[in-house]
């Protein structure tokens, strides 16, 4: 290594192998977390792009949506070994934004803004199908430069949790700002099945994720070397497809978040807008509500979720924030699931808005008051158990390090995407099947469908009755993670010593 090299090296470490970065790159690198989501966001209301445009009934459009996250799962563990294999001399996480972010805006333009304007025949199927499996192929890509990233960005015990301060509290922000953005185009055009309101849907998602992935580029680049992410900056890791098997077997923290994970995003791909409009559109009777309270209840939660990870995260560790927002979801759901049955959903009311009775805000009924209280601090709890998923696959990738001498970023968080995207890819499938339940086959729930309390167990069920049930299996999983604070410690001494001998 070049003296230059070394200097710049020397910029980012602290002793004992623990190296970091100004916080402004933390803050720039969850540009990346953002996009990821914004383009997640859009395939949530593609099941009413693919019932009115592509030809698809319900159970078909949900279950397209299984199948293509499926696909997604299958590309993971390919994309992941090659980054592992071939990404350390152009910079791994950099070459994923890139390619992840180009195939990204190319193929869902072709989606979303052509597909429509096809002949009403199966061509319009052919062409949807084609170009959604390479744009999961892009998302596979630029989701995977999360996990490679966290990994080389930094790791600092006191900064890995800032980690997930900072990208939850841009993603959360961006998200309910998109939900706000959705249900307004909703009444702008309509409907959810406007091909107007998906075109001019996309351009938004397109631009804020382009911008999200130049600045996280920018953010990353000088720590995205393979000081940071080998263990041997001489030469790559032995790379082999069998490695899949050894981590999967070996790794039981790595079994643990899995475990986590997938159960979390089962819960978290039911909450459709299909379902987001039952709740609010039908059953509190005012679809616009869903925006107004998402942007209400989401900061609150934010300050809570700021607070879990920044006092228990940095102080006692990630598992026991991680245990405290899974008792927290539980608890809190259960009383949310309460008040939608006993209370009169149509007395939700903000200021700004009217009920479901058509009744301006003249103050805050007791279901409001209540419901806020329980979303807002459930909120803040499930905002802790998702936001901490990324520091501590950090921590995972570290633990193989230092346990198989490899240092395999992409090939730990791909097996980890993997084996989440093969559970929770369900999700669609099961709101779908839900929905044909009850009789709705050929179309899904809209703005016009009439009240009926099966529609509403339907929605609890998907809205909070999964997400309780995943929050007792993180209960579980945290039992047997073991990667408490000191023994990380030890691993960073270990992987450090690794390096310097390999160099």
């Amino acid at each position: 290594m070049d003296s230059s090299s070394n200097e710049k090296i020397k910029r980012y470490m602290k002793e004992d192998g623990i190296h970091f970065v100004p916080v402004w790159r933390i803050f720039g690198f969850s540009g990346a977390n953002m996009a990821v989501n914004l383009y997640m966001g859009i395939t949530m209301i593609m099941s009413y792009y693919l019932n009115g445009y592509v030809g698809m009934a319900v159970v078909l459009a949900s279950s397209f949506s299984t199948i293509m996250r499926l696909w997604d799962g299958v590309t993971d563990p390919i994309v992941g070994y090659l980054i592992d294999k071939f990404g350390g001399r152009f910079g791994k996480t950099r070459l994923c934004l890139v390619i992840g972010g180009t195939m990204l805006f190319v193929n869902s333009f072709l989606m979303f803004n052509v597909t429509d304007r096809l002949p009403e025949t199966g061509i319009r199927t052919i062409f949807f199908v084609v170009f959604t499996l390479l744009y999961y192929i892009g998302y596979t890509f630029l989701n995977i430069s999360n996990h490679v990233g966290n990994v080389c960005l930094t790791n600092d015990p006191s900064q890995r949790p800032i980690l997930s301060i900072v990208g939850t509290v841009i993603v959360r922000v961006m998200r309910a700002v998109m939900t706000v953005v959705v249900a307004s185009l909703a009444v702008k055009y309509g409907s959810l099945k406007s091909a107007d309101l998906f075109h001019e849907y996309w351009l938004i998602v397109a631009l804020l994720a382009t911008l999200g992935i130049i600045i996280a580029y920018i953010s990353i680049a000088p720590k995205d070397i393979r000081f940071f992410s080998d263990t041997s900056t001489k030469k790559a890791p032995q790379v082999k497809m069998s490695d899949y098997i050894q981590v999967l077997l070996k790794n039981r923290p790595l079994q643990m978040m899995i475990v986590t994970r997938a159960t979390d995003m089962l819960a978290n791909t039911c909450k459709t807008s299909a379902i987001i409009l039952v709740l609010y559109g039908i059953a509190a009777g005012n679809y616009k509500l869903s925006g107004g309270w998402t942007m209400y209840t989401t900061v609150i939660g934010l300050v809570m979720m700021t607070l879990g990870i920044g006092t228990i995260g940095r102080k006692l560790g990630l598992k026991k924030a991680m245990q405290l927002g899974s008792w927290g979801v539980v608890i809190m759901d259960a009383l949310a699931i309460g008040l939608w049955l006993l209370c009169d959903p149509k007395t939700l009311n903000l200021p700004g808005y009217t009920n479901g009775y058509g009744q301006a805000f003249t103050g805050f009924s007791f279901f409001t008051i209540m419901l806020f209280l329980v979303s807002v601090v459930g909120g803040g709890f499930q905002m802790i158990t998702s936001s901490i998923i990324p520091p501590m696959i950090a921590d995972v990738t570290d633990y193989e390090a230092s346990r198989s001498g490899k240092y395999i970023p992409g090939m730990v968080g791909t097996l980890f995407s993997f084996m989440d995207k093969m559970i929770s890819s369900f999700g669609p499938l099961l709101v779908g099947v839900g929905f044909a339940a009850i009789g709705f086959t050929d179309k899904f729930p809209d703005l016009n469908t009439p009240y009926s309390t099966s529609l509403l167990m339907i929605a609890i069920v998907f809205y909070y009755g999964l997400e309780l049930i995943g929050a007792f299996f993180n209960i579980v999983a945290m039992k047997f993670y073991d990667l408490t604070p000191e023994k990380m410690k030890s691993i960073e001494e270990i992987i450090y010593k690794m390096r310097e001998t390999n160099e």
